[in-house]
């Protein structure tokens, strides 16, 4: 494989994602096979009302996302958090981040290829026995095709994006014409069906913890700003685009799921499913069937483009070996993608990834944290004349308010989720620590 010098690279600007493409991209990296299967979950502690912790998840999630978008509109390379934190605290805070970020995103990566081969088996049941060899070959496939450059990924990951879509937006625009329906059939009320065995604060917390892991994913696309047109005008506003449009999807899913099915969700292994067979017949069934199995193919897509480049901007600093960030004649880190194939490939038939993939969700935490309050900093920093940065083309309004209250938001996350999610994050710490110790010996 012929290799070239990162800056004898010329990657064509019209082989870029534009602000389309982008938003494209940013809607690809949130929706998964989770929204075809949460209503359940989402409803059983509040009934109708978790439309409300709903909402209220969305405006929480869109706070962090424009902290990203703010922070994203510094910088015109691939990096995401890690080159917010690099910029705003120094080389060890950005390579902690860096490399648990990087962690983290190998096992969602390694996570999403066992549940697109879970899907697989479910549809096709003659593939019993084969999971592990299809998700091998998923990443085999996607690393290979990401060695020919962010053209060929690009044009496909954005024709995914669309065919998942379809059936997305379709059962949401339909469910608008079904919600009187569901209203006059009692489906809606009461509204508030309380679980007894939770308050109703316990109840608002679980179930817009639940809601707010569906959205996970919406900080990868500042990871790959490097691939956009004109990035620091275009990357705020397609996270802004695709977290409201994600945000309006998944409450009309919702809805519909509740006006069709009612308390019946509670019984339903897949809700939406039959929610849009009763919509339009048995064909909805298995349009929604493909479009789970289409959906979490994208994310596959998606991730393989992400997980290595984010990696290599960590070595093209210097803060891993700078090999990683050797790039082919396409403009691909081939080295990184190679790498990245190997690991993940590594921890599908390991099979103990399963139960760390839960810690991911936390661990990326640790880069919504920093990522807020390195907006606080890197305007400090343009105020201050700092060489090398500019103003960003978008601004989170308020002053400090909404970076603060993300970093309140995202600290009750994680205990939330679990105060021993804690414990694991400090071993992280230490971890990562221990290691940029040893990297800085060796430079």
């Amino acid at each position: 494989m012929e290799t070239v010098k990162k800056e004898d690279v010329h990657v064509k600007e019209s082989d870029k994602f534009s602000l389309s493409g982008a938003t494209l991209y940013g809607i690809n990296a949130v929706i998964g096979s989770g929204i075809f299967l949460l209503p359940r979950t989402i409803y059983q502690d509040l009934g109708p009302a978790s439309l409300v912790a709903m909402a209220i998840s969305a405006i929480l999630v869109l706070l962090l996302a424009i902290c990203f978008a703010e922070a994203a509109g510094y910088f015109d390379k691939n990096g995401g958090a890690y080159q917010y934190t690099k910029e705003a605290f120094g080389n060890y805070v950005a390579f902690v981040v860096g490399v648990l970020g990087w962690f983290v995103m190998v096992l969602a990566w390694a996570a999403m290829a066992v549940g697109f081969s879970s899907l697989l088996v479910t549809a096709i049941p003659a593939l019993t026995g084969w999971d592990k060899f299809i998700s091998t070959l998923l990443i085999v496939a996607f690393s290979a095709m990401n060695l020919f450059g962010i053209k060929t990924s690009k044009i496909l990951t954005i024709t995914v994006t669309i065919a998942k879509l379809i059936p997305i937006i379709a059962f949401g625009f339909l469910s608008i014409f079904f919600l009187k329906g569901g209203f006059d059939n009692g489906n809606f009320t009461p509204f508030l069906q309380l679980n007894p065995d939770l308050s109703l604060s316990g109840a608002l917390a679980s179930t817009a913890l639940t809601v707010f892991y569906a959205f996970i994913g919406f900080e990868t696309l500042p990871n790959v700003a490097g691939e956009m047109q004109n990035p620091k005008r275009n990357v705020p506003k397609a996270i802004v685009s695709a977290n409201t449009i994600v945000a309006t999807i998944y409450i009309l899913i919702i809805a519909g799921t509740i006006a069709m099915l009612g308390r019946g969700i509670l019984q339903s292994d897949a809700p939406v499913h039959d929610a849009f067979r009763m919509m339009i017949g048995p064909i909805g069934f298995w349009i929604i069937s493909i479009g789970a199995v289409v959906s979490v193919f994208g994310l596959n897509m998606g991730e393989s483009i992400m997980v290595p480049r984010f990696g290599a901007a960590i070595a093209e600093d210097g803060l891993l070996p700078r090999v990683l960030g050797r790039q082919n004649k396409n403009g691909a880190p081939v080295v990184a993608i190679i790498f990245t194939g190997i690991l993940t490939i590594g921890l599908i038939w390991s099979g103990s990834f399963e139960s760390l993939a839960e810690l991911s969700v936390v661990f990326r935490f640790f880069q919504y944290i920093p990522t807020a309050v390195a907006v606080l900093v890197l305007r400090k920093k343009v105020k201050t004349g700092h060489t090398g940065l500019e103003k960003p083309t978008f601004k989170v309004p308020g002053g400090p308010v909404i970076p603060v209250i993300a970093v309140i938001v995202s600290l009750w996350m994680v205990l939330a989720a679990n105060p021993m999610n804690l414990v694991f994050a400090a071993i992280g710490l230490v971890i990562s620590s221990i290691l940029y110790f040893f990297m800085q010996k060796a430079s």
